[in-house]
């Protein structure tokens, strides 16, 4: 009996060692911006682009097991290319041109993102994500923060597609949730 019960505890102490939870690291896909706003631009307005990725960490949070594994989710790459390609098609959905340099500016930041997970019944993941835009035009400057937080549930721990997946959705609703703000679209229609 006992030599039973000690080859449970081994074989559980090994297997708990060859533990496979491995980290996630994320890439930002292309962002194509839903446009829903009626307003639009004038169809000469050239706008420059810019984009920044603020955040201090490539890490955005910790993905966990059943067994209270945990293993890092990250961005290694900044999201500056994916920010520049979403702006410049909402620009471009929006009617105006985007340009290599313009009178019009805008500068898009990623300035937070961040994933949390919790494990009760269901795993819940939670996303954040932050951006400002501020807009140039004219020597004037206008600058907003546009914030998204969505809940996600899983039967187990998401994969690493299902991360991917939720990351990208996120961005994509916090940059389509900027350019269909019609105080934004005003200042750079004027």
């Amino acid at each position: 009996m006992r030599k039973a019960i000690i080859s449970v505890f081994t074989s559980i102490f090994l297997l708990s060692g060859c533990s496979t939870f491995k980290p996630h690291q994320i890439s930002v896909e292309p962002l194509n911006p839903t446009i829903t706003s009626q307003s639009a631009l004038p169809a000469n307005l050239q706008i420059e682009v810019h984009s920044k990725d603020m955040r201090s960490s490539d890490i955005i949070g910790y993905r966990i097991s059943r067994f209270s594994d945990r293993a890092e989710v990250s961005l290694p790459l900044p999201a500056t290319e994916a920010l520049i390609q979403g702006t410049r098609a909402a620009v471009i959905k929006l009617g105006a041109i985007p340009a290599p340099s313009a009178n019009t500016r805008l500068t898009v930041e990623l300035s937070n993102l961040e994933y949390s997970a919790t494990q009760s019944a269901l795993q819940s993941v939670i996303l954040n994500a932050t951006i400002k835009v501020t807009a140039e035009k004219n020597s004037k400057f206008l600058s907003g923060n546009y914030s998204t937080q969505k809940e996600y549930q899983h039967l187990a721990t998401p994969s690493l597609e299902d991360n991917q997946k939720m990351v990208n959705e996120i961005l994509l609703l916090t940059i389509s949730r900027a350019f269909n703000d019609a105080k934004l679209i005003n200042f750079l229609a004027r």
